[in-house]
């Protein structure tokens, strides 16, 4: 079986509502699909969610854009791939680090597109590939965005009420808000439902975050995000605060990940698949966690049902992941089953609806590569 084609098409979703985190200037909804055929007929499919305006610590990490998706996947990275076979994934992935640096979320959804052909192919689904189920389910975390505190209180109660149990508050520019916030959501949906407040680095500085974090009350807080910017400060903020650090920003890569072990920088990871590069690149990042004895979840930018299958499989093959995973409840227009946990939009590119059942995922039985 030989590659005979790699094709970015972008597409776009319309959103349920708008969503925005700090730094993030370009609303949800912005896709590109990544077509790989063969000469056997069999294809497969990876995506790409590209934000432009976020990247790692210190603009280490460029954004990309649809565009460039596009252009690296079809004019860099297709030559290097036809004629190969694509399930030699690990000779796939050494061609296109040869002929491009960086460009991970382009990286990504070929590999993504390798990894359905590779399933396909075997009769298997891809969590299987990459080493077996290591759970039942996946549960989701619900991502409240920066909005105004009643729509948000209402967004959350939302999303409890369709069975979320894990909520990702969106903060980092405006301290008092984000306080005030989190203690009405703890004083309204009690002690059992988990608050993961993600600054996305908006307090910048060790001190200006440990002087947030210490205004919670024990039990106020379940998890922090990325409060700082820079391994110095997240290390600083781990070292002086009881609440859990989440590395997000500041770690994309394997490479990034030892980083953070050796600092003592966070006390979690989150893991994308497009920060690393790719699946095989998100399971290294998830064995040094692993290694060193710190939890992980999956995270993501609001994935359609394609890029968000690839999610859940490697959640459920994952030891590592054992946080609620801030991914999205796919499902196409009028099939969605949750009013507003895990929907971010209101149709998919997908014709069924993952199978969500009290605040996660299980997968589906039989052979089917694409889906969870």
């Amino acid at each position: 079986m030989k590659i005979t084609g790699v094709e970015a098409i972008p597409f776009k979703l319309p959103v349920r509502r708008e969503f925005r985190w700090n730094g993030l200037h370009k609303g949800l909804g912005h896709f590109v699909l990544v077509r790989v055929t063969t000469d056997v007929g069999v294809v497969g499919h990876g995506e790409a969610v590209p934000l432009p305006d976020w990247g790692g610590d210190f603009g280490r990490r460029a954004g990309e854009t649809r565009e460039t998706v596009c252009t690296i996947v079809e004019a860099q990275l297709a030559p290097v791939l036809l004629g190969r076979d694509p399930c030699n994934i690990a000779e796939a992935a050494a061609a296109m680090e040869r002929v491009v640096v960086g460009h991970t979320y382009a990286k990504c959804a070929v590999e993504m597109a390798l990894h359905d052909i590779w399933g396909k192919m075997v009769g298997q689904p891809v969590y299987r590939l990459l080493g077996g189920q290591v759970r039942d389910t996946v549960q989701v975390a619900h991502m409240v965005g920066l909005m105004p505190h009643d729509d948000a209180m209402a967004e959350a109660q939302g999303a409890v009420a369709d069975g979320i149990r894990a909520l990702q508050i969106k903060g980092g520019e405006d301290a008092e808000r984000d306080i005030a916030l989190v203690r009405a959501l703890r004083a309204c949906l009690g002690p059992d439902v988990m608050l993961r407040l993600d600054a996305n680095q908006g307090y910048a500085t060790s001190k200006t975050a440990l002087a947030v974090l210490s205004r919670f009350a024990v039990g106020e807080l379940s998890y922090v995000e990325q409060p700082a910017r820079g391994l110095a400060h997240m290390a600083a903020v781990t070292r002086g605060t009881p609440i859990p650090v989440v590395a997000d920003e500041s770690c994309w890569t394997p490479r990034d990940a030892l980083d953070l072990v050796q600092a003592g920088a966070a006390d979690c990871i989150s893991i994308y698949l497009a920060k690393a590069g790719g699946l095989r690149a998100a399971a290294a990042v998830a064995a040094i966690a692993e290694a060193a004895g710190l939890p992980c979840d999956v995270n993501g930018s609001i994935e359609s049902g394609v890029g968000n299958a690839a999610n859940v499989h490697f959640a459920l093959s994952c030891p590592a992941v054992t946080l609620p995973a801030v991914i999205p409840v796919s499902a196409p227009a009028g099939k969605h089953p949750c009013q507003v946990g895990g929907a971010y939009f209101e149709d998919d590119i997908i014709v069924e609806a993952f199978p969500y059942k009290a605040g996660g995922f299980a997968r589906r039985r039989g052979p089917a590569s694409a889906s969870p």
